[in-house]
């Protein structure tokens, strides 16, 4: 959940990246309301906005026909072919006049009676974190001995050097959480860490922890927020909870540098694209000693590159005191990159941690751990202060929140920036979103504040059953992950599958985020468990929407993207099998034959 936060520390600096092309200054009050309607995603000045939308003439380049169009927005749900000239949609509606538009070049691509949609849109992701992570050995395994088993067998074949990997469950152990010792008798003279696959916590052996220097006398980062699990004699047991400790020890171990970052997520673009993604909200990045422009600035070479096969809205993140800096970096930022495909202009606050290890923040104790109530980086005051200064200077918010204390306290400073500051078009957003007390699902709608579900959590895994359920007691455990009651009064949902940390199994692909939103079970069992409640279920279609227009209009780019309308940009997917006309339990066996972002092809099955 959210791993990527103040990485600054823990990675070797590689130097400033030169600036890309400036933005527009963002303007306060009724300036502001009327930019929000012009090129989604960005400030840009009348001429700009006009030169976005504009059409090319000519032939068309591509026709979609012989299979159903689902639109999600505009005139009508369906239709039968879509014509694309240059970057552009020109035509949604009948084959027929499809078929006027076409030229001597005009590729037609035969549907065969597959469903063409829009591109996916990912509210919350983290593709660099992703391609990082999981890019060592693999420990989503059914049990702690198959981890160990797994660990044993790599070292073997793998006899130099230190071992990491990603993807071990707290379920796997007791609430102390893992122990170094299970690992030392594996690995006792080779340094091994291991990420949990909530991505909020480490698993190291006595040999990391040495080569970090940590000891019962090592202060931790934030105490009870980001620390060094300790046995009853104050050792460190080799549980590390939360990213400044996290990566303390990583960059101790094994520090990355931004080349190999940019390679791993070059690797990674093209399974983006196979799996649908034509627009990603990157909800925090690694920065590079104190600039985080610098791993965000690496979009930027793969877009000049024509490598880069989706957009990105990427964010600047606040995780930490101090918060004075804040508008004035973010300004910088903001106006540093804008490229066509990549701009910087949310900013992200880091508000909890995770249930899994007791760093969520909670209205009432955990239920299990009765003398806690989680916690944040920010006292009230803090919050409210620095959601008024952001909002302030026109920039919209992006706000994780495990827990429902955290949700109220940015519900609170979001209502009460509103009226203190002049009227525009907000676009915030809080993710996650575990459990919101009763009292505060209205407010989503109330104040226009997009709900951000990564539904791929929500099924009823053991994780999930087990760890969860104890965390929360009920009635709390049984009304986790309310989406359907969020849009039964009025609220806006979107989608991210906040890859890496994304649930049961890790995955970046939205059709299985769409397929658990829709049935809250884990992927790939139609029998398995429900999560209650049942009725917080959503339908295929309220589903693809939230991965679609709903995330767009979370990101200011429902005026060009999420929906297959006549003047958006082509951004489109063709699948294997229409998704809203099978069984959702087999929508994760569908395959993206096709995909297209800007009018070109970037997945070709």
């Amino acid at each position: 959940m959210c791993t990527a936060c103040d990485w600054a520390p823990f990675f070797e600096a590689f130097g400033r990246s030169r600036a890309v092309s400036r933005r527009s200054v963002l303007r306060a009050g009724a300036a502001m309301t009327a930019a929000a309607a012009l090129a989604p995603g960005f400030i840009a000045t009348d001429a700009r906005a006009e030169e976005a939308t504009a059409v090319p003439d000519g032939p068309a380049d591509f026709v979609f026909h012989n299979g159903p169009v689902y639109t999600v927005g505009g005139p009508a749900p369906w239709a039968d072919a879509v014509a694309v000239r240059g970057n552009t949609i020109i035509h949604v509606g009948d084959e027929a006049a499809a078929r006027a538009m076409a030229g001597p070049k005009t590729q037609f691509v035969d549907l065969k009676g597959r469903l063409l949609m829009p591109g996916f849109v990912e509210g919350h992701t983290h593709p660099f974190l992703g391609a990082f992570m999981t890019s060592g050995l693999d420990l989503q395994l059914a049990n702690l001995a198959e981890v160990l088993a797994a660990i044993k067998q790599y070292a073997q074949d793998n006899p130099t050097g230190p071992i990491r990997g990603f993807g071990w469950r707290v379920d796997m152990f007791p609430p102390e959480g893992p122990n170094r010792a299970e690992l030392d008798a594996i690995l006792p003279d080779r340094p091994a860490f291991f990420f949990a696959i909530d991505g909020h916590s480490l698993w190291a052996n006595s040999k990391a922890l040495e080569m970090e220097g940590v000891s019962r006398d090592t202060p931790d980062p934030i105490p009870r927020f980001s620390y060094y699990a300790r046995d009853q004699k104050g050792d460190p047991t080799g549980y590390v909870l939360e990213t400044n400790a996290v990566l303390s020890l990583v960059n101790a171990v094994e520090p990355i540098s931004a080349q190999a970052m940019g390679r791993l997520l070059e690797a990674w673009l093209p399974k983006a694209a196979a799996a649908g993604i034509t627009t990603v909200f990157d909800a925090g990045v690694p920065p590079v000693g104190s600039d985080q422009g610098a791993i965000i600035e690496l979009y930027v070479d793969a877009e000049k590159r024509g490598k880069l096969p989706f957009r990105v809205s990427a964010s600047y993140s606040v995780k930490s005191l101090p918060i004075d800096n804040v508008v004035a970096e973010m300004t910088a930022l903001n106006k540093r990159i804008a490229t066509e495909l990549v701009h910087v202009d949310i900013v992200k606050i880091v508000g909890d941690g995770s249930q899994g290890g007791y760093t969520a923040w909670l209205l009432e104790p955990y239920a299990d751990m009765p003398n806690s109530t989680g916690g944040s980086p920010f006292t009230e005051a803090q919050w409210h202060q620095l959601i008024a200064m952001v909002d302030a200077a026109g920039f919209d918010l992006h706000i994780h929140a495990c827990g429902e204390r955290t949700a109220r306290v940015a519900l609170d400073g979001i209502e009460k920036a509103i009226a203190a500051n002049p009227p525009r078009d907000r676009r915030n957003a809080i993710a996650h979103l575990v459990y919101v007390d009763d009292s505060d699902n209205p407010r989503f709608a109330k104040l226009n504040v997009t709900a951000q579900f990564s539904a791929y959590w929500s099924s009823a895994d053991p994780d999930t059953l087990e760890n969860m359920m104890a965390r929360y007691g009920e009635p709390r455990a049984s009304n986790m992950y309310r989406t359907k009651t969020i849009l039964n009064q009025g609220g806006r949902v979107s989608f991210g599958t906040d890859w890496p940390a994304a649930g049961y199994f890790s995955t970046y692909e939205p059709l299985k985020s769409i397929q658990v939103g829709v049935t809250r079970q884990l992927v790939g069992l139609k029998d398995a468990p429900v999560l209650s409640p049942a009725n917080e279920r959503l339908t295929v279609e309220e589903a693809i929407h939230a991965n679609t227009m709903g995330a767009a209009y979370q990101l200011r780019m429902d005026k060009d993207v999420g929906s297959i309308e006549v003047g958006k940009r082509a951004d489109l997917i063709v699948l294997s099998q229409n998704i809203l006309a099978i069984d959702p339990h087999e929508i994760h066996k569908t395959k993206v034959e096709m995909g297209m972002m800007n009018g070109i092809v970037r997945h070709q099955a």
